[in-house]
């Protein structure tokens, strides 16, 4: 999947997660008192918007990198969403009690910026150690999305107000989600695609997969995925293949001065190592590193894998 598809389905996803969230807080502001519908929507509207946001942001990373969608991490992306729109909705009541009477238009216009932006800030910096752009752009993304829709919504409210209000809702979603897919992708130097696999799981799973590759990172390549110890970020330096014939931790693969390379993982070398574990770097049997360049087919196990370098991968 080139760069541009992979952002487009990214904001899709993003999309649909904020129509969710529209749906769920319309199903259950008809039991909201009367009497504090005015700030209690909100607040139940934006923080289910960022609960949703950070669920399913959990889910799609795990699924785009090829491991098993896990429940704990799940919950931890709802969890920082959930904070992150409780958080948004804390800073927008005030400024709604000082400036509605007064300027309803630029109110509601400040509402839905400041809760789309902070919902991105929230869900991007889950990924600060892994990438420090994420934050700033999954916030400038949800500042976007939250101005266009509250701009949407104050201006054409009145006359179409559940069309405004769920358009509104997916425009902050696509923006998080955009903002969130566009970080890595400025930073990257490779990528490493899925080409075909002789292992029906990997093939079934991994069809039209690809890995992101940046400088600063080795990936382990393998078919154990290792559960996650820091559950603030995901684990991106894994590349999770599901091929029996594929070690446990297989293959290394590195950057070092604007190129990268691959080795074996410690546990799959040896001469033990060599003989029941396939890597192969343009036909060619890897023993000790081996530098990787634009398209070189790889094969790893039984499963193929082409490696694409910036240039070409910025044009796909």
């Amino acid at each position: 999947m080139g760069l541009s598809r992979s952002l487009y389905f990214t904001t899709l996803v993003g999309a649909t997660a904020g129509l969710c969230s529209w749906g769920l807080a319309e199903l259950i502001s008809p039991f909201l008192p009367h009497q504090q519908t005015i700030w209690l929507s909100d607040v139940v509207s934006v923080t289910i918007l960022g609960a949703i946001l950070g669920t399913l942001s959990a889910a799609f990373s795990e699924r785009d990198s090829g491991r098993a969608v896990t429940i704990g991490w799940v919950f931890a992306g709802a969890g920082v969403g959930l904070v992150s729109g409780f958080l948004a909705v804390a800073i927008q009541i005030p400024i709604t009690d000082n400036l509605a009477a007064e300027a309803p238009f630029l109110t509601r216009v400040l509402a839905w910026t400041l809760g789309g932006s902070i919902i991105g800030l929230g869900l991007g910096l889950r990924w600060v150690k892994l990438n420090r752009f994420r934050g700033p752009y999954a916030f400038l993304g949800g500042l976007t999305g939250g101005a266009i829709g509250g701009l949407l919504f104050a201006g054409f409210g009145s006359m179409l107000p559940d069309v405004m209000h769920a358009l509104g809702f997916m425009l902050i979603g696509a923006g998080v989600y955009f903002g969130t897919a566009l970080a890595p992708i400025l930073l990257q130097c490779g990528i490493l695609e899925f080409v075909s696999s002789g292992d029906a799981r990997a093939q079934s799973k991994l069809q039209q997969s690809e890995w992101e590759l940046d400088q600063d990172k080795s990936y382990v390549i393998g078919s154990q995925s290792s559960p996650p110890q820091d559950l603030t970020a995901f684990n991106e330096s894994e590349i999770f293949i599901p091929d029996q014939a594929i070690a446990a931790r297989h293959a290394i693969l590195f950057g070092r001065q604007g190129r990268f390379y691959i080795a074996r993982h410690p546990e799959a070398s040896g001469e033990a190592g060599l003989g029941k574990y396939v890597l192969r770097v343009r036909g060619k049997t890897v023993a000790a590193s081996r530098e990787l360049r634009d398209a070189d087919d790889l094969l790893i196990g039984r499963t193929a894998l082409r490696f694409v370098s910036r240039r070409r991968a910025g044009s796909s």
